[in-house]
């Protein structure tokens, strides 16, 4: 088995881009000479290659029950149980993001324990999210969810057990969500 790319890139074009991602449509030659242009490739913007664009945090409390949004994705145009989740700033460390979206999206804060990374669609995302639990979770000071970003429920508690049953009944269907929930160790989320 060859650790040769079996597809070399032969030309990029930046078709969009805004505040968080870079469209670009690439031009790729396979080995027998086949050719596919405007491959659309989609980058988190002002990241290095390697480096997380986003994260996702699943929060328990003290109690050990968990804490999911009912978020409203327009792209679907459907409900969507979802752990906290965003954007790595330029030059912020995945840790630093996902204390940050923790405390925007639940107000929340807790000590993170770091559970690795996933590509959510390497056909056509050419970024990771890195996925944390945050443990002992208690309301940061002074500080209440907001819900400024389009779509964003409210936290709502639950134990694991929970938030599986969504999960079996269809009603999660969130590839880092659900990754999260089936990393959570057995015991913890019990609630």
């Amino acid at each position: 088995m060859s650790d040769k790319p079996p597809v070399r890139r032969l030309a990029r074009r930046t078709a969009l881009e805004n505040r968080v991602w870079r469209v670009d449509l690439d031009h790729f030659v396979d080995a027998n000479g086949a050719e596919v242009r405007d491959y659309l490739v989609i980058s988190a913007r002002g990241h290095a290659a390697g480096t997380a664009g986003g994260v996702a945090v699943l929060p328990v409390l003290p109690d050990g029950r968990i804490v999911l949004l009912r978020n409203w994705r327009p792209a679907v145009e459907a409900w969507s149980w979802e752990v906290p989740k965003g954007f790595v700033e330029p030059g912020e460390s995945a840790a630093d993001a996902a204390r940050r979206e923790l405390v925007e999206e639940t107000g929340l804060a807790g000590a993170l324990e770091s559970l690795g990374s996933i590509w959510s669609e390497p056909a056509a995302l050419a970024t990771h999210a890195d996925l944390f639990i945050a443990n002992g979770c208690v309301p940061a000071p002074g500080r209440e969810p907001q819900s400024a970003e389009l779509g964003l429920g409210r936290p709502q508690t639950m134990t694991a057990d929970e938030a599986r049953a969504l999960a079996a009944s269809g009603a999660m269907r969130d590839a880092v969500s659900l990754l999260l929930l089936a990393r959570l160790p057995r015991g913890q989320g019990a609630g």
